[in-house]
């Protein structure tokens, strides 16, 4: 089969398409043929080498919707030609966190790409409990981002801020594949959105998008989020980009919360203890979904309370050009491979 390689950490360049033997089903496993994959920033980050335990000679991608092909000993619940999106972890399903709903919280949780086969090929093995069935009329390239990103969001909004009808949401990086979509999920629930975004030209996206307030800024962004409530805070924010998180703190109300779900320039921010005290704020890192929010997260998606943004769709020959693109912020939401 066709799959892309990482060839050495470095550049778009170093992602070149090879044949590589195609993956059989084995027992409680599922072959799937790739009909869509979203290209994710946690990708560039392991193509640059900026991961721990990233790798390289490896096929990248997390994000995948596609048809199961194959089907391995033992597994009932799945047949062939069954369309499927695939949970973004690999987990264990028998421990004590997996069976009470929290596969995000599995010690035996694996990377794709870095402890098993990525997506960016035309073939994927899975285990088949992480394969959930897509509702009728659901396309690949939408359900391609239903794990990650969507599905993120909601962990992020719903299981982990506890949002609720009335409050205000800060949520930066706001133009992209996670900003994008938190926009809609916190609209859906009633609450008011304040954005943030670097580039001017994002301002009508955000906007359209459900925002009720953008903030276009290079730098700081506390004091605006001050002004624009009154000098009262957010309740809930969304720090989709790590390096922020001081501004982000400075940002809150009495008794609020905040959520960190990117690490886009690695590395260790300063935080007042002070302030954490002082307003009694809740700091909470959040990562992928359970496989209960992904099916929320397809239920979002298919009654159109929640629009997947795909930028554009590119072949998967095109995949250098795609992190091209994600890397020097031309995209707003997710380029989604498909087709070779």
């Amino acid at each position: 089969m066709k799959a892309i390689v990482l060839k050495a950490f470095g550049g778009p360049e170093q992602l070149q398409v090879q044949e590589v033997p195609t993956p059989q089903a084995g027992p409680g496993e599922v072959l799937v043929k790739v009909q869509a994959a979203g290209v994710c920033h946690h990708d560039l980050l392991h193509r640059a080498g900026r991961l721990p335990g990233a790798h390289t000679g490896v096929v990248l991608g997390h994000e995948v919707a596609g048809d199961v092909v194959e089907v391995g000993a033992g597994v009932s619940q799945l047949a062939v030609g069954a369309r499927v999106v695939i949970y973004q972890r690999r987990f264990c399903g028998q421990c004590r966190d997996c069976l009470r709903g929290r596969q995000d919280l599995c010690r035996a949780l694996g990377l794709p790409s870095v402890d098993t086969e990525g997506a960016y090929a035309q073939y994927l093995r899975v285990p088949a409990i992480s394969a959930i069935e897509l509702p009728d009329g659901l396309g690949y390239t939408q359900a391609a981002l239903a794990s990650c990103p969507i599905a993120t969001s909601v962990r992020a909004l719903y299981g982990e801020a506890a949002l609720k009808p009335g409050e205000t949401v800060l949520i930066n990086g706001a133009s992209g594949g996670l900003g994008g979509h938190q926009i809609q999920l916190a609209r859906a629930l009633g609450a008011r959105v304040i954005a943030v975004t670097s580039s001017p030209e994002k301002r009508d996206f955000l906007q359209a998008l459900g925002a009720h307030e953008v903030i276009v800024t290079s730098e700081g962004y506390s004091a605006q989020v001050w002004k624009l409530t009154g000098k009262r805070g957010v309740d809930v924010a969304m720090d989709n980009l790590g390096h922020t998180l001081e501004d982000t703190l400075r940002s809150m109300t009495l008794g609020g919360r905040v959520v960190v779900l990117g690490n886009v320039h690695p590395g260790s921010v300063p935080i007042a203890p002070g302030l954490l005290i002082g307003r009694r704020l809740k700091v909470q890192g959040s990562g992928s979904a359970t496989l209960e929010e992904l099916r929320m997260a397809l239920a979002l998606i298919h009654s159109g309370q929640v629009k997947p943004l795909i930028d554009r769709v590119l072949p998967f020959h095109e995949v250098a050009r795609a992190h091209e693109l994600l890397e020097s912020r031309q995209v707003s939401g997710r380029i989604v491979l498909s087709g070779w």
